[in-house]
């Protein structure tokens, strides 16, 4: 590998390069904002379920995106309309979704999209001088459509087999499914 490498200008970094075992159980890699690790589905009736290479957001990627959250409903920021602030954070969770959504990332998901609620709780309760729950009110219950915060609920597009792994347009310009 080395030497294809030289060929091209390149040489690997020894303290990001190693050789991993793929197996069932095993300890993975993180590449490119994902941790990539063998495991086994669940069996169906009795079944053994089938081994695969699954992928989602690392624990470093988790980690900067709950900081950019909190970045983004900080104290300082309490003379901002909220409106704004919600605009911010849903540009912020759109890209950050685009990206991570191919993949087995569900769970990561409804983390960092808790994480976006409960901060955004937080940042309108403070705003109002008010406590968490005063937020969770105005966020869960009496907003329509939780003041305008995007829901990352079925944005994870999990690879099939036999199936693409991302939705191509076909020559009407439509999606297929």
């Amino acid at each position: 590998m080395r030497s294809l490498l030289a060929e091209l200008g390149l040489e690997p970094k020894e303290a990001k390069t190693r050789i991993v075992e793929l197996v069932v159980g095993g300890q993975g890699f993180d590449f490119l904002g994902f941790h990539h690790r063998m495991v086994r589905s669940r069996g169906v009736r009795g079944r053994r379920g089938v081994v695969f290479l699954a992928r989602w957001p690392s624990d470093r990627v988790m980690r900067r995106a709950r900081d950019r959250i909190s970045e983004l409903t900080i104290r300082s920021r309490l003379r901002l309309p909220v409106e704004m602030v919600v605009e911010e954070l849903n540009r912020f969770l759109r890209g950050w979704a685009g990206y991570f959504r191919y993949g087995h990332s569900a769970i990561r998901f409804r983390t960092i999209e808790h994480h976006a609620r409960d901060r955004l709780a937080l940042f309108i309760g403070k705003r109002h001088k008010r406590g968490r729950g005063f937020g969770w009110s105005i966020v869960g219950y009496l907003s329509s459509n939780r003041c305008g915060l995007l829901s990352l609920n079925g944005a994870v597009i999990a690879p099939r087999a036999g199936k693409p792994w991302r939705e191509k347009p076909n020559a009407g310009g439509e999606r297929r499914r």
